[in-house]
């Protein structure tokens, strides 16, 4: 299947379904899934997996244009096994009966396109699918809600790390200690601690950290100094950021779309990102 600017597979003609590889450990659920997709003209499900390593056998065997992963599977995880599906081509959906926002951000920060929750209504799983493939990003109210409030908690993280350099003296290393004090801080991720599938919801937040704070190819990867745009891709990104589809940038920008997605590529190079969504979550870090 050939790739177009930005990594992804080119936008499927009328005759040419989207490819669909379903991966989700639930028999009931993953035949509802599979069902729906193959109800649409356009869509097509050409392999089906129940666990992390028989999809990711599965993609680099059939070659899917999108994965429509679980995030809890028995073995490897939705979130652990995103990277690997993108090296095989694939643009990656993850849907979940959960909207935890460390599943999220977890997923988000692997590389997935998007994020959905179970509860959507069909038709919205099926425009998700489509819109995925033709690299645009897709969220649920629910992830839109957690990525907003982790960027939200992460500026007044800032701010209060600024308050803390500005009182190390005695009194200000008082301060901070009754700060940090036992009893005093609930740790992150704490209110899952007795979650049955504790390991994973520990996995997601560890790869949410390395996404807004670690290295490697997250969304931190760009280290200061920012790269530099040139001034249509600084302008791309903009749009990016603000939920814009490719199309909508192309109208907006009066360009065209594969032009869009060259630029956007581009960019994608330089801050040594996988996905839009992870650098429409740069872009909103550190551009103010």
């Amino acid at each position: 299947m050939p790739l177009d600017e930005s990594g992804g597979h080119t936008v499927n003609d009328a005759s040419t379904p989207i490819r669909v590889l379903v991966a989700d450990d639930h028999p009931a659920v993953r035949s509802g899934l599979v069902a729906l997709l193959d109800s649409a003209a356009d869509i097509t499900v050409i392999a089906e997996a129940a666990d992390g390593e028989t999809a990711v056998t599965a993609a680099r065997e059939h070659r899917p244009d999108v994965v429509l992963t679980d995030v809890r599977m028995p073995g490897a995880t939705g979130i652990e096994i995103t990277p690997r599906l993108r090296e095989t081509g694939a643009n990656v959906l993850v849907i979940s009966g959960f909207d935890l926002d460390d599943y999220v951000l977890g997923a988000l920060a692997a590389g997935a396109d998007g994020y959905l929750v179970k509860s959507e209504d069909p038709q919205r799983i099926l425009a998700a699918v489509r819109d995925v493939h033709r690299g645009d990003a897709v969220l649920s109210a629910a992830a839109t809600r957690a990525v907003v409030g982790a960027l939200r908690d992460r500026g007044a993280g800032t701010g209060a790390a600024r308050e803390q350099q500005t009182t190390s003296g005695p009194e200000g290393r008082g301060r901070a200690a009754v700060r940090d004090a036992p009893g005093r801080h609930r740790p992150h991720g704490a209110e899952y601690e007795s979650d049955r599938n504790g390991a994973e919801v520990e996995s997601a937040e560890r790869t949410e950290t390395s996404a807004f704070g670690g290295g490697g190819r997250s969304i931190a990867a760009a280290q200061e100094p920012a790269p530099s745009f040139t001034p249509r891709e600084e302008d791309v990104l903009a749009l990016v950021a603000q939920g814009l589809s490719n199309q909508q940038i192309a109208s907006h920008l009066f360009i065209e779309i594969t032009t869009v997605k060259s630029h956007l590529s581009h960019a994608l190079m330089k801050l040594q990102l996988d996905s839009r969504v992870q650098a429409a979550l740069w872009w909103q870090q550190h551009r103010p």
